[in-house]
């Protein structure tokens, strides 16, 4: 089983709909995936009807009708392992989850950030970088940048926000805008 894990400095960065597309279309490749929300659901009650009631209590679980499974607000203390039966696991969360989930964080093979390159971003995703490695054991860290909107008024913006994280980051885990 392969794990990612989606987080963001703050809502509305993309990562939920880039789990939920990602999802989709693996399901659509035949790989058997679970989403795991391990944050606040309320976007992802909107992809799929769910209603706020219903994620009053932790571990909802469903299928849906993309193919795929999901796990609304799990356990803090749910084992990876749990999730054999799945060829991938991708968790959505928050930076104001992180703490909830340390374990989660430890055994995922790759933790991407998702980004919509406000002028703060860079600070903040450096300052996650590191509570990332803080809070695992193994000190893992944002393996992958992803740049999810530019704003095309604010184009000098948007560049001196790249290039803060390509600084900090590398240019190799910075995802590619427009792929070759």
């Amino acid at each position: 089983m392969k794990s990612l894990a989606l987080v963001s400095t703050h809502p509305a960065q993309g990562k939920t709909t880039i789990a939920v597309n990602l999802a989709a279309g693996l399901a659509r490749m035949g790989y058997k995936t679970i989403l795991l929300e391990a944050g606040n659901p309320a976007l992802l009650n909107l992809w799929f009807g769910i209603s706020d009631d219903a994620n009053k209590h932790h571990g909802l679980k469903a299928s849906t009708d993309m193919g795929f499974d999901i796990l609304m607000r799990p356990d803090p203390n749910i084992n990876i392992t749990d999730f054999q039966e799945y060829d991938l696991l991708l968790v959505d969360t928050g930076s104001d989850y992180l703490a909830e989930y340390p374990d989660m964080l430890n055994h995922v093979d790759l933790i991407a950030a998702c980004t919509d390159l406000r002028a703060e971003d860079a600070a903040a995703l450096r300052s996650l970088d590191k509570a990332i490695s803080q809070t695992t054991a193994n000190q893992h860290t944002i393996d992958l940048v992803i740049p999810t909107m530019i704003n095309t008024k604010e184009w000098s913006s948007n560049s001196e926000v790249l290039f803060e994280l390509m600084d900090h980051f590398g240019e190799e885990r910075l995802a590619d805008m427009v792929p070759e």
